[in-house]
């Protein structure tokens, strides 16, 4: 990762032809500069919702949105809790 400068170890677990092709007949004493896969930086996307206390479990809040978002979704973290006075 270091040699290369590559940023995830998933990517070396990858098939992605974009990303194995970089290396293809290269020897290591060779510089490369690994050239990233998408020209966009990656999206950290925040949500607000409301919630029923009583019925509520976290679990099944990362449990939902894990089998809709399936493999893009990397992590799941409440950050904030608010609870209106009334």
């Amino acid at each position: 990762m270091i040699l290369y400068d590559i940023p995830d170890i998933r990517l070396f677990w990858s098939e992605d032809e974009r990303f194995l092709k970089q290396f293809i007949g290269r020897h290591i004493w060779q510089k490369i500069k690994f050239q990233p896969l998408s020209r966009y930086p990656p999206l950290i996307n925040d949500i607000s919702f409301w919630l029923p206390s009583e019925t509520y479990s976290q679990n099944d809040f990362c449990d939902l949105v894990r089998t809709i978002g399936g493999d893009l979704i990397e992590k799941v973290v409440l950050l904030d809790e608010f609870v209106h006075p009334k």
